[in-house]
């Protein structure tokens, strides 16, 4: 399990986002977070969309499932920490 602090860091200003090309940045973070994280933990991934951006699960039920090297392929899809509603965010 990963802690908050790591998390943070992973998604701070200094990630490498989208070192890797030519794939689909959204799905692989989507799916990764739906692989991870069991179904009868956290059934909504995508909790809200809009026309650019989608807010994912709350970043307190995605903890406990996720390694270090999760958080580096949700860094490089360009995932972010929410703060006004504390999920994980990915602009789209």
């Amino acid at each position: 399990m990963i802690t908050r602090e790591q998390i943070e860091e992973a998604f701070g200003d200094n990630r490498e986002s989208f070192k890797t090309k030519n794939i689909d940045h959204d799905f692989v973070a989507i799916s990764l977070l739906r692989d991870r994280i069991p179904y009868d933990k956290c059934k909504n991934i995508i909790v809200a969309a809009e026309h650019d951006s989608l807010y994912l699960c709350q970043v307190d039920k995605a903890l406990p499932y996720l390694d270090e090297d999760d958080l580096g392929v949700l860094a490089d899809c360009n995932v972010v920490i929410n703060d006004d509603n504390d999920c994980l965010f990915l602009f789209v």
